[in-house]
């Protein structure tokens, strides 16, 4: 689980941006953060993260890693309060916003608070489309699948061959039984991009609402694209009466 955690989390620094050019001696000491890290010295590591913090306060990838690196060291909350740090400094800081979400969802287990931070981040950005799946994803796990539809259709908004977020609305729609429901979103999807997911959950919904004809007419149409996908369908199907 850490180790996921902390792979996802490094594609938040892709897009983090420092305003200003920090001093050379805190760049060493970032530097020198990341070297110790990846030889697994973590500890060292986040005092060296630190120390380039105390002489560039606004160093944003430093408190990132910094983070990263109390997760590591099974040091959640500390890594939570130097996050906190962070935007107290840089308010529109919006990686560290989803940093603390994700550490509240992935490890500390708090979805209340994963939530609140990927709102403020949404505040911020718009436009982050993993921003919206963590923010279905975290709703389906609090059973409010109204409000996990409504973030995964944003999500899809943005990019609609977004697999991760079909997972999180076919969850939905399932636990709502809203299943006419979600034949008609996912045919919206259908109509923007062709993608095997929307196809797989609109099977589902016919054959939950026992359309066996119009199950069999969506397999056909992901068998062309998706062949395994289509088998773990057709078994489904085959079980029907």
């Amino acid at each position: 689980m850490i180790k996921y955690f902390y792979t996802g989390l490094l594609g938040i620094l892709i897009s983090a941006f420092v305003m200003a050019q920090p001093p050379k001696q805190a760049v060493a000491l970032y530097q020198k953060g990341l070297t110790l890290e990846e030889s697994g010295r973590v500890p060292e590591a986040i005092v060296a993260y630190k120390k380039a913090i105390s002489l560039y306060k606004k160093y944003d990838s430093a408190y990132i890693h910094a983070g990263l690196a109390y997760v590591k060291a099974s040091k959640p909350d500390s890594g939570v309060m130097i996050l906190k740090t962070a935007v107290k400094l840089n308010p529109a800081f919006t990686d560290a916003y989803l940093a603390m979400g994700n550490i509240y969802r992935d490890v500390i287990k708090r979805p209340d608070d994963a939530i609140e931070n990927y709102l403020k981040a949404v505040k911020i950005d718009s436009t982050n489309k993993v921003t919206y799946y963590s923010l279905a994803w975290c709703n389906n796990a609090k059973e409010y699948y109204r409000e996990a539809v409504k973030y995964g259709v944003k999500a899809l908004e943005i990019d609609n061959d977004y697999k991760p977020a079909y997972n999180e609305l076919g969850h939905a729609y399932r636990q709502l039984k809203a299943y006419e429901e979600g034949i008609a979103q996912f045919k919206k999807n259908l109509a923007i991009s062709t993608n095997d997911l929307p196809m797989l959950y609109i099977g589902y919904c016919y054959m939950e609402l026992n359309q066996k004809d119009k199950a069999l007419e969506m397999y056909e149409e992901l068998k062309k694209i998706n062949e395994k996908m289509a088998g773990a369908m057709k078994k489904r199907l085959d079980a029907m009466k």
